[in-house]
């Protein structure tokens, strides 16, 4: 029987009555789930991600369902918690790692909003609901789609409930921020405003929401403000992570890609969009050794030596009788000296000091008869290296390389990162990178070399 535990994954934080109430979450999840709950945290907080994950593995379990114990889906839970997933991936490649998605907007997140406010309605002297507005306050997100979610869980707590007007505002990073919403409410005519703190936990924001209601209380005297309940310990809180393992470990989990900043052109975040997946050592990346490549090799490939960065001998280009390179006759088939084997994940092509990322999407607007040129060679290249399809509908500095199987696709993304090339995976297409400045001797056949001899390796030796 698969040993199974789940990874919570929170944000982190330094409060100490924050932390507390977290992990009374994460008891309270194991109970109710009656399987080991790991925290674990992004930030501020002890153990990073990856170091509970190689807990998990050293303890034997062969399952993680990862859960993001985020409100929105932002930065964290699309670029910091995948990058760190994938690192523990390639560490442990026996382990098997399902990452769900965050909480959302869920009814039982709704119900739970909704208890606190009638409990803190309950509580305050009476006011006509007709001449009462609600402020759902948000932390706030430089992300569209996690900062849309606060207005449409906005919408959904004032429906039918009979309150005058409902608004919502972020404690920071975007806009209204608290003064504003508060002051809109009165703008709106409301003699009672009933705010509305959108977050797990108590800790700081929750504290300085708190006091700038406060503040607001002085420069209004003649209306009445009243601060609910953060959501906390409610059981609506834990019947939505609950959906949420549900659905990771039915393989159901499913991100809203159709209004993501990185998949959709959105004014105001151009420099997102098709913007590679990273992280850094005080998120994703905490408590990794950092600049070093070692930590991300499969177990088989450290030994405890160091992973060399200088450029393994390299084939030269091959042209055709029209000119072109004919990528499949540069490297020969099983040749024992073929650099396309096992002990070559451990080499790479000659960009290996640094890593081949796509470019930014101004970089292909300024050039996009350049990028057009690249993106058929490398469409041209890896058809003929791999006998795969290849897709150019993709974000701007990717190319989709869509193989057999899922299985296919995650071992040739463990592969590829190996080789220092950028790579993102969707179900079974591999996304590579692209830009207008790549040369035929220089970038293209980095990519096409990480391509050609991983492919090589999975189809002469995996698979049999």
């Amino acid at each position: 029987m698969t040993r199974t535990a789940i990874l919570l994954i929170g944000h982190g934080t330094d409060d100490s009555d924050g932390l507390a109430e977290y992990r009374q979450l994460a008891g309270m999840l194991q109970e109710r789930l009656d399987l080991p709950v790991q925290p674990c945290f992004l930030e501020l907080a002890d153990p990073p991600i990856g170091q509970a994950i190689d807990e998990c593995a050293r303890a034997g379990y062969q399952r993680l369902i990862a859960i993001p114990l985020l409100l929105g889906a932002a930065g964290h839970q699309k670029n910091d918690i995948p990058v760190a997933l994938q690192q523990a991936r390639l560490r442990w490649p026996e382990l098997t790692i399902q990452y769900g998605t965050p909480l959302g907007v869920q009814y039982s997140l709704l119900k739970a909003l909704a208890d606190r406010l009638a409990t803190a309605e309950a509580a305050a002297p009476p006011v006509p609901r007709a001449e009462t507005a609600l402020a759902l306050i948000g932390r706030g997100s430089s992300d569209p789609d996690s900062n849309a979610d606060v207005a449409r869980m906005a919408r959904l707590l004032w429906e039918g409930r009979g309150y005058a007007h409902v608004t919502y505002g972020f404690y920071s990073i975007t806009t209204p921020r608290v003064p504003q919403t508060l002051d809109a409410c009165i703008a709106l005519g409301a003699r009672r405003i009933i705010v509305i703190p959108y977050l797990l936990f108590t800790g700081r924001i929750l504290r300085r929401i708190i006091a700038q209601v406060a503040a607001a209380r002085q420069t209004y005297p003649d209306h009445d403000f009243v601060v609910t309940e953060h959501l906390g310990l409610h059981e609506g809180v834990l019947a939505a992570i609950m959906q949420r393992v549900q659905e990771a470990m039915n393989g159901q989990s499913a991100a809203n890609c159709d209004v993501c900043k990185y998949r959709r052109l959105f004014p105001g975040f151009t420099a997102d969009f098709g913007r590679p997946q990273t992280s850094d050592h005080e998120h994703g990346l905490r408590g990794e050794a950092s600049g070093s490549m070692t930590n991300i090799l499969p177990p088989r490939y450290r030994g405890g030596r160091a992973v060399s960065a200088a450029p393994m001998t390299a084939a030269p280009l091959v042209f055709d009788e029209h000119g072109q390179v004919a990528w499949d006759r540069i490297w020969g088939g099983d040749d024992p000296d073929n650099p396309f084997c096992e002990l070559a994940l451990a080499g790479g092509p000659p960009h290996r000091g640094t890593l081949l990322e796509p470019v930014d999407p101004a970089t292909i607007q300024a050039d996009p008869a350049g990028y057009a040129r690249v993106i058929a060679e490398l469409r041209r290249a890896l058809t003929m290296v791999t006998d795969l399809p290849v897709t150019t509908d993709t974000a701007p500095g990717w190319i989709g390389l869509v193989c057999e199987s899922e299985e296919m696709a995650i071992w040739l993304l463990r592969a590829i990162i190996v080789e220092n090339v950028s790579v993102r995976r969707e179900d079974r297409t591999l996304l590579l990178p692209a830009g207008p400045h790549f040369r035929l001797e220089g970038e293209i056949k980095n990519v096409v070399t990480a391509v050609a001899k991983t492919y090589h390796y999975w189809k002469e030796h995996i698979q049999r």
